[in-house]
């Protein structure tokens, strides 16, 4: 009886020092992605975008995906042909900044009028603390210049 008490106290006490944090959404919310600027050029539009990390945990990894929505009747779908933006990086400490990339070419796009060019979307799917699928986010929405710049 002694060895089952010493057992499920020792659980208890493995169970109750756990360091695993509580993510909440509200800490997902706090990761931001905005758009800073975009540049019009003869082959294409590129966009600069901010990835700002809120939070109270390191974003161990991440990726983040540009894509411009296809338009339908009723509203917009999602377009599978994703860009991936670039000067991304490992381990986004908290309150810390990092400036995005993406080019987006006008060789291959469909005909005017298909692609909500005026609406693009992004998406951030990551980690947080730790890479392993109970700390993993997704974050997504339409990108608009902010005018504060």
């Amino acid at each position: 009886m002694n060895k089952k008490l010493i057992i499920l106290f020792m659980v208890l006490l493995i169970v109750g020092c756990s360091n695993k944090p509580d993510i909440t959404v509200e800490d997902i919310e706090k990761i931001q992605l905005e758009l800073v600027e975009t540049q019009t050029m003869e082959n294409g539009t590129e966009y600069h975008i901010r990835l700002l990390n809120g939070s109270d945990y390191v974003i161990k990894q991440n990726t983040v995906h540009f894509e411009y929505p296809i338009k339908l009747d009723n509203g917009i779908k999602e377009n599978n042909y994703k860009i991936e933006a670039i000067n991304n990086r490992l381990n986004i400490q908290p309150d810390e900044e990092v400036m995005l990339y993406v080019f987006a070419p006008f060789e291959g796009m469909p005909e005017k009028g298909t692609l909500a060019m005026d609406e693009p979307s992004v998406m951030v799917t990551g980690y947080l603390e730790e890479v392993n699928e109970e700390y993993m986010f997704s974050k997504g929405g339409t990108l608009t210049l902010n005018q504060s710049e």
